[in-house]
Parts: C-alpha cells; sequence; structure tokens
C-alpha cells in the first residue's frame, strides 16, 4: 500500500514475531531496522531468516530495554535514516523504546505507525490521525509455522485431494456417527507405534472394529451403505490396514469438518485450508517435539487450528491446542476444539479457564464454517443457540 511506501522502516521489536513480520511485509521498503533489547534478540534472528528477501535487507539494532536517552541515541546513529524518507513501526518493544522511538519522529519527520490487530487496521501517528484497513497479510498456513520455528513435513491435504468415493464414507460415517462411535477407540488402539510397524499382521482391536463395520445391522440402509463404503475405499484384499485405521480412529471427522469449510458459503475467505499438517522442530531445536494439527486455516490475518475429537475428550487435548495455538498464532492464533460428542463437566470448566473454543454436536458443528467469525475463546458452542 502506498502509505506504507519508505526508504526505509524502523522496527520496534517485542516477545513475539508475527506483529514485526506483518509490519515487514506490509511496508514496502528495501531497509528494515529490527530494533531489540537482549531479551527479544532472538526474535530478530527469526524474522531475518524469514523476511529477507533480494529487494529486502533486515538488519539489526541493538538497545536498553529502558534507557530512554540509549534507545534515541542508537537510533540516532543509523546513517540510513537521515534525509530519507522513514518510517517507524511502533507496534513491539518496551514503553521506554516506544517513547524515544515517538520523539525519534518528531525530531527527523519520520512517519510513525502502529498495526492494530484486533481491528484489522494501520494507525498514523501524524496530523489528521490517519486509520487505514490493514491489507491481508498471510498466504499460508506454513508462514505461520515458520514463525513458531517450525516446518511442515511432506504434503498437507485439501479438499481437492479427496476423492469422490473417500467424500462418499466420510459423509456416510458423519450420518452413521451414533453407530460408529462403539468401535472409535478400538480403531484408535489399532493406530499405536506398536502395531503401524506391522504392515501385513493387523492386530486384534483392529478386526474387530473392522467386522463391526462390515456387519450392518440387517434392514438399515444406512450402515449398508457405509460396509459397501468402506470396501470401495479400503478394500480387504488390497488396502493398507494401518491408513485404514487412522481413518476409523477420527481422521474421517477431520476430513468431514475439512470439507464443510471448503464447501460453506464463506470458502472464498479461506486463503489457504488443510488438514494433516505434521510439524517437526526447526533448525535441530530437539526440545520442541514434533506436533500434528488435524485441521488449520488463514483468512489473511488469523491462524486458526482445529483439534478434532472423534472419541473421548481429555483435558491434556485442550492444553496440548493452547500451546500450539500460542506457539504457531500467537496474537494472531485461534484455538478451536471440535468434538462429536457433547460435553460436560471438567471438560467444559477447562475450557472456560482456558483461551480456547470448544464446537460439539451436529448443529453446532454444521454452523461453525459461517458463523466462525463469531466464536469466542472460553466459550462453548454445544447448540445452534450458543452463536447468538
Amino acid at each position: 500500500m502506498k502509505e506504507l511506501q519508505f526508504d526505509a522502516v524502523v522496527h520496534l521489536v517485542g516477545e513475539q514475531a508475527v506483529p514485526n513480520y506483518m509490519a515487514v511485509k506490509l511496508s514496502e521498503a528495501p531497509q528494515h531496522f529490527l530494533l531489540t533489547t537482549t531479551k527479544t534478540e532472538p526474535q530478530y534472528r527469526l524474522l531475518s531468516e524469514v523476511c529477507a528477501s533480494r529487494d529486502r535487507t533486515i538488519r539489526h539494532v541493538e538497545v536498553p530495554a529502558t534507557d530512554y536517552a540509549g534507545i534515541k541515541a542508537a537510533l540516532s546513529k543509523i546513517p540510513e535514516l537521515h534525509e530519507k524518507h522513514v518510517g517507524v513501526n511502533l507496534t513491539g518493544g518496551t514503553k521506554p523504546m516506544f517513547a524515544a522511538a515517538l520523539d525519534f519522529c518528531r525530531e527527523r519527520n519520520c512517519m510513525p505507525f502502529y498495526l492494530d490487530t484486533q481491528e484489522r487496521a494501520i494507525s498514523f501517528f501524524a496530523e489528521g490521525n490517519l486509520k487505514l484497513p490493514m491489507p491481508k497479510v498471510f498466504e499460508s498456513v506454513e508462514e505461520f509455522a515458520k514463525l513458531g520455528k517450525y516446518r511442515i513435513k511432506g504434503r498437507v491435504k485439501r479438499s481437492g485431494d479427496i476423492s469422490d468415493a473417500r467424500r462418499e464414507l466420510v459423509g456416510l460415517f458423519w450420518q452413521n456417527k451414533d453407530w460408529v462411535r462403539r468401535v472409535i477407540a478400538e480403531f484408535s488402539r489399532a493406530t499405536d507405534k506398536k502395531f503401524q510397524s506391522q504392515k501385513t499382521c493387523p492386530p486384534g482391536c483392529y478386526i474387530n472394529a473392522l467386522n463391526f463395520i462390515l456387519s450392518p445391522r440387517r434392514g438399515n440402509k444406512k450402515e449398508e451403505a457405509l460396509a459397501k463404503a468402506w470396501e470401495a475405499v479400503f478394500p480387504s484384499k488390497k488396502c493398507d490396514w494401518r491408513e485404514a485405521a487412522r481413518f476409523g480412529a477420527g481422521e474421517w471427522f477431520e476430513e468431514w469438518l475439512l470439507l464443510q469449510f471448503a464447501n460453506s458459503r464463506k470458502h472464498d475467505s479461506f486463503i489457504d485450508l488443510c488438514s494433516g499438517v505434521s510439524l517437526s522442530y526447526a533448525d535441530g531445536d530437539r526440545s520442541r517435539s514434533a506436533q500434528e494439527i488435524d485441521v488449520a486455516y488463514t483468512d489473511g490475518y488469523l491462524l486458526t487450528l482445529i483439534e478434532c475429537k472423534a472419541g473421548a475428550v481429555e483435558q491434556d487435548h485442550i492444553q496440548k491446542l493452547e500451546n500450539m495455538r500460542r506457539q504457531i498464532g500467537g496474537a494472531m492464533g485461534r484455538g478451536f476444539l471440535c468434538a462429536i460428542n457433547y460435553q460436560d463437566g471438567i471438560v467444559v470448566e477447562r475450557v472456560q479457564n482456558g483461551n480456547v473454543s470448544l464446537i460439539t454436536g451436529d448443529k453446532a458443528l454444521r454452523m461453525l464454517p459461517n458463523r466462525q467469525e463469531a466464536i469466542r475463546p472460553r466459550r462453548c458452542y454445544q447448540d445452534e443457540r450458543d452463536y447468538d
């Protein structure tokens, strides 16, 4: 945008990388100076890796966290900020950094601006106090992953990757969810690592679950259709039982939700929508474990992470979702815990005391893609009336 066209931009770096990344990406300037304290210096290293390009240089300026005079002196010593059109991004940093940078702008006739991520606006602290809508910034879920110091392993799944036969099976699993939930636990046990290494020898728990799926009650057309659709996607003599076990354990629910978003009337607002996102730690940081995200999407501003539970919901699932939302999305992250079964007691209490949202039940889940902007953290949506 033309209002952010500068010769150079100074950024006050805080503890989260996402707001500064947004400002660097939106600012059309060949030179960017990232002011950090000793504590926030790692964010400079991350941003320099993610943001650097042929047309953009990222430079580091370390300043004292609370020394107003020292911060202002450091700014004055940057020769590129003299006699040029300079912007100063005041979004991050400490209060003394904000004060020193703002006074520097007044003395050197620089343009101070601030990214209001809540209102999706850019405020310019100059005469007239101009406030403009913020353009969309993010183009993919992977951008957020990189800022969280993760990388995506392998391919993610998108709605176009799901075959017609598999879509039919997913839909029938949803229609028969009260029936198939009886064997979700059996399928889940079969996905244990000790069994997944046995390509040609499925465990008894998988055989039990499979026999249940392939033995519909006489005269029940939906269950008969389910058994037929299962054989079409996972033929007994040809399929990899491990893939079938993962599907029966809950992958079908992830794909059902992915398709609900992809086919919703608001599908155009989802810039990147995917499921089966496998993340590994970047730069050999083994203190951070690999993670799996069931469904994720960005609308260009926010990252929404969805944890799908076809079976029982435990407090650990909520904690995992909260951690991932914080590590990858930061201030621009949301977490939805979607479960088939109605929840009460300790699960609801944990959600209300946390920072994610709970969505369960047929009606509430079907409404989610078209009402997702109304979802608030620490709220439970278990009926269509809960969206009001």
